[in-house]
């Protein structure tokens, strides 16, 4: 017996943000994340399984952007040497 897909009642903010700033932290339960807008933020948390997932769909997408437009030169930036946490990423 197969299953019925299941249908997710969604609420999407028919607003689109441009994010400005991400930080990035993780322990062994998730990879945290605190994304701004501007001078607005909101913190996510997503499981190990969730953010490779993240992390391959946006690979994917680049991949295709920069098929299509050329390569996007960019990198990670430098972090302030006095930084107390080490495993914070962002941008």
């Amino acid at each position: 017996m197969e299953k019925e897909p299941q249908q997710i009642q969604l609420n999407v903010d028919p607003n689109a943000y441009y994010i400005s700033m991400v930080n990035m932290r993780f322990d062994e339960e998730g990879f945290h994340f605190l994304i701004a807008s501007a001078n607005q933020g909101r913190q996510f948390t997503a499981s190990p399984k969730h953010a490779k997932r993240i992390y391959l769909l946006l690979k994917q997408q680049i991949d295709q952007y920069e098929k299509q437009f050329g390569e996007i030169k960019t990198a990670l930036p430098q972090r302030p040497q006095n930084t107390q946490e080490d495993t914070k990423v962002g941008f």
